[in-house]
């Protein structure tokens, strides 16, 4: 049975997510400079953080799916899913680039100062090197370069490359064969250096891109006006179970390698809660998410995304250099968590919000309860959360 086809293209809960996986990932940067690695200054909290903070790269798995939902639905919406490649990139370029690009080099500025208080020097051109590879977005492909001057960037040559795909092998087979077809295709692709090549590439994650395909998948059925039954929430909800389940047998000491299936498992949750929370329904997990500071969060969530790295890494240097204690190592790192979200939100309205659409930037500046006054207010716009 089929309910009305849906013409909503921005889901507070998606935004919500989103910016929960944000602050997670910053948190969990914060707890491996400070308590998890050797010579962290708060080591001690080790036994208590250990079972809670130590699953950050899930949180980027959770970004991709939020990607390829985002940039599903504008595909799925029109009749004979279309996508301008041309114009597609130059969107991205606009949306994410200038941020990304005056982060990176804002990077080197604490990147210096950390390598300074550890008594260490790198040759300027390493340094050049590494700018280079980050300009061009394959750094993440080179396991020295993938983490140098900003180690959460990795991601977003990641998120890169997986775009080249979507628009030039994704879309076409969708339109083609379906969208079972494309996540099948993105699947294979991604799983091949995994299971074929012996891990080739998995300290980047090629998995990934199946996880984007999932999020894909979604958009579709959202868009399609398939009626969400009951049955499919206990799905979904058996599925966020199996997710958390299979989080905890990969922490933060889980070999690169083995972390696929635990993302096949958290990717096909997320899409599970993005198709029930698309409904005419909205279940709870998506109601929290849809609380207004929670979507107000995500809309610097790339932002805050992009420039916590440097900062903890100079937080954490100068500790070390004092050889702080656990009462001085507490009071930094706590006030760093709300001057590095207050930055963030600066960095945002410089680098960010200047590059969103009108239309966009109208939608995420009302009430998230307000989803049908949201809808008026985009209108027929193709506009998705982190897509304008």
């Amino acid at each position: 049975m089929l309910r009305q086809p849906s013409e909503r293209t921005y889901f507070p809960h998606v935004e919500g997510l989103r910016g929960v996986a944000a602050l997670y990932v910053f948190l969990f940067h914060i707890w491996q400079a400070g308590v998890a690695h050797v010579g962290a200054t708060l080591g001690v909290l080790l036994p208590l953080t250990l079972p809670w903070l130590q699953f950050g790269h899930f949180a980027v798995s959770i970004f991709i799916v939020i990607s390829g939902y985002c940039l599903g639905l504008p595909v799925a919406m029109r009749s004979d899913r279309s996508l301008n490649v041309a114009k597609f990139a130059r969107r991205r370029a606009r949306r994410l680039g200038p941020a990304y690009v005056l982060a990176l080099f804002l990077s080197l500025i604490p990147f210096t100062l950390a390598l300074a208080l550890r008594g260490q020097h790198v040759p300027a051109w390493h340094v050049g090197v590494a700018l280079v590879s980050h300009l061009a977005l394959l750094h993440n492909l080179v396991p020295p370069l993938a983490e140098y001057l900003n180690g959460p960037m990795w991601s977003i040559a990641l998120e890169c490359q997986i775009y080249v795909v979507f628009a030039l092998l994704l879309v076409p087979v969708w339109r083609r064969f379906g969208p079972w077809a494309q996540l099948a295709v993105a699947l294979v692709i991604g799983l091949v250096p995994q299971l074929v090549f012996h891990g080739a590439l998995a300290y980047t994650a090629p998995w990934l891109l199946g996880l984007f395909g999932m999020g894909v998948l979604a958009a579709q059925v959202t868009a399609s006006g398939v009626r969400i039954v009951p049955a499919l929430r206990w799905v979904a909800l058996a599925a966020g179970v199996a997710a958390v389940a299979a989080m905890l047998t990969a922490g933060d000491a889980a070999a690169d390698g083995s972390l696929w299936p635990a993302d096949l498992v958290v990717g096909a949750a997320v899409a599970l809660l993005f198709v029930t929370g698309g409904g005419t329904t909205v279940p709870l997990t998506a109601r929290l998410l849809s609380l207004r500071p929670i979507v107000t969060l995500g809309t610097f969530s790339y932002s805050l995304y992009l420039i916590h790295g440097p900062l903890i890494m100079v937080a954490a240097a100068a500790l070390a250099r004092v050889h702080a204690g656990t009462a001085l190592s507490a009071l930094v790192y706590g006030a760093l968590i709300p001057l590095v979200v207050a930055l963030a939100y600066a960095f945002y309205r410089v680098a960010e919000r200047p590059f969103l659409s009108p239309e966009f930037r109208a939608a995420i500046e009302l009430a998230p309860d307000h989803t049908e006054r949201m809808n008026e207010v985009i209108g027929t716009a193709v506009i998705v959360p982190g897509s304008a």
